[in-house]
């Protein structure tokens, strides 16, 4: 097809030809020159909308958040006294849940202690 432009055989004119691939396949448009900044702007013009930090997330996928975005419990969940219910909470921090455990556990086993006798074992 090419031989027959160049020798002018067919109906279809050989600048017209060029310009229209030209058209479809030129990197640059005509009287356009290279440009390095603009080349690169155009490589990452898609990576560069989002953070790195949000392209990270993009790749979790959404069920490794569901634990955090939607608790499993009832949120009107309050814990409550175990043993009389009409009673308030059995104890307020960390402490007075081990001695609660304690003093149970003792009554258990009946280890009938005074409770002026250290429960400790090194002392």
């Amino acid at each position: 097809m090419m031989a027959e432009l160049e020798v002018r055989k067919t109906q279809a004119d050989l600048d017209e030809f060029h310009a229209a691939v030209d058209q479809e396949l030129a990197i640059f448009q005509k009287g356009e020159k290279y440009d390095y900044v603009k080349d690169l702007k155009d490589a990452y013009k898609d990576s560069l909308k989002a953070t790195s930090e949000q392209r990270i997330f993009d790749t979790i996928p959404d069920h490794v958040f569901w634990d955090i975005k939607k608790p499993q419990r009832d949120p009107a969940y309050k814990r409550d006294n175990r043993y009389n219910t009409f009673r308030g909470r059995e104890f307020e921090n960390f402490f007075e849940m081990r001695d609660a455990e304690e003093y149970l556990d003792q009554s258990v086993h009946h280890a009938n202690r005074n409770n002026s006798v250290s429960t400790f074992r090194r002392y």
